[in-house]
């Protein structure tokens, strides 16, 4: 039959999901590594001038002068390895550490060289020419602090790639969890459509397979918020089928934004527990309202069913909400949320994460 050659035969392979540069410094083009290493310069500049002429009286202009030599030197080594970051990342830690410092002591040089220059031509003495012996100078007071800077942004970034690791490895046991789920209840719709209406079975069988193809291949976690509404939307057509006229549904979407994201299959699992314990409780069947909208920088979502208040929701409904609410905070962080509100005749579930603007 066509529908066991689309169910059991290989999906086409995923391209591999895109994966950061192992780099052993962090992003200094922006955020949080620029704005540390300019704020270490800044504290050297201090530190440089204290041990030069102590704390009383404090000389500010000497301060200006090293506070700027040490703005140029950070802002410059950490423009030139921000745009060598892709090639560094490519060399041996230790290549790519031997080079970055030598950047670092090149633009040293450099600066170093200028500012004589510029100071020669701004206050020209007789007989004062450019000293080798001050450039060596600057240059050594710049390595022992630049090689002290490096080991620890090296530290630093290996920490973030490892609590990066094991976010992603937390997130993949948490989707491991929920694509099982989805199975076996994809499969209980089939078995339960096999003895009354084979004919209608076997069409979901042929509608289930394309749905697997996206749902339970490849390694993505994240989707594109449309892919997941599709999904859903496919669902629900499906359980359409089964239900006849006693599941109807009606969405409400708005304008969430092209750029926003959701963790693959976070919102069918609710759709899943509207339907199962709701309008299969209801012998008359009921309506699912679905609502997505955005508000300023976070996405709302609402999936309103009828309940039965003399049935309670299992345990595994909680379960559900609790591997999404998990799943959304690991990639959206603490502000990302979950609940369910009980009334008398309905049950909401609310979904509520961030976006980037």
């Amino acid at each position: 039959m066509d529908w066991k050659r689309r169910f059991l035969t290989p999906p086409h392979p995923l391209p591999p999901h895109p994966r950061e540069l192992d780099s052993i410094l962090p992003n200094l083009c922006r955020g949080e590594g620029l704005l540390g290493v300019v704020v270490i310069a800044e504290l050297l500049a201090v530190v440089i001038v204290i041990a030069a002429g102590g704390l009383t009286p404090f000389d500010w202009v000497a301060l200006g002068r090293v506070s700027m030599m040490a703005l140029w030197i950070t802002l410059l080594s950490a423009l030139l390895l921000c745009l060598c970051r892709s090639w560094l990342a490519e060399l041996g830690r230790v290549q790519a550490a031997a080079l970055s410092y030598a950047v670092i002591l090149a633009v040293t040089a450099t600066c170093g060289a200028a500012a004589q220059g510029v100071m020669l031509m701004m206050s020209p003495v007789p007989g004062v020419s450019f000293s080798v012996s001050k450039l060596f100078e600057v240059i050594l007071i710049a390595a022992i602090p630049a090689g002290i800077l490096l080991r620890y942004l090296f530290l630093q970034q290996q920490l973030r790639v490892q609590q990066r690791a094991e976010l992603e490895s937390r997130i993949q046991a948490l989707q491991s969890r929920i694509r099982p789920h989805f199975l076996f209840n994809s499969m209980n719709m089939i078995a339960s459509l096999i003895g009354s209406d084979p004919v209608k079975a076997e069409r979901v069988v042929e509608d289930l397979s394309d749905l697997f193809r996206h749902a339970l291949t490849g390694n993505h976690t994240l989707v594109p918020l449309r892919d997941e509404l599709n999904l859903c939307r496919r669902y629900l057509a499906l359980e359409k089928m089964r239900l006849g006229d006693r599941l109807k549904t009606v969405w409400e979407v708005g304008d969430y934004g092209a750029g926003a994201q959701i963790p693959c299959l976070s919102l069918q699992p609710v759709l899943e527990n509207a339907v199962y314990h709701g309008i299969q409780l209801l012998p008359e069947g009921g309506e699912i309202v679905v609502k997505v909208r955005r508000q300023k920088n976070r996405i709302e979502i609402s999936v309103t069913n009828p309940r039965n208040p003399r049935m309670q929701h299992n345990r595994g409904n909680k379960m559900a909400m609790q591997n999404i609410q998990s799943r959304l905070e690991a990639h959206f962080g603490p502000s990302a949320s979950v609940h369910t509100e009980v009334r008398e005749n309905c049950y909401i579930t609310h979904i509520s994460y961030p976006v980037a603007v």
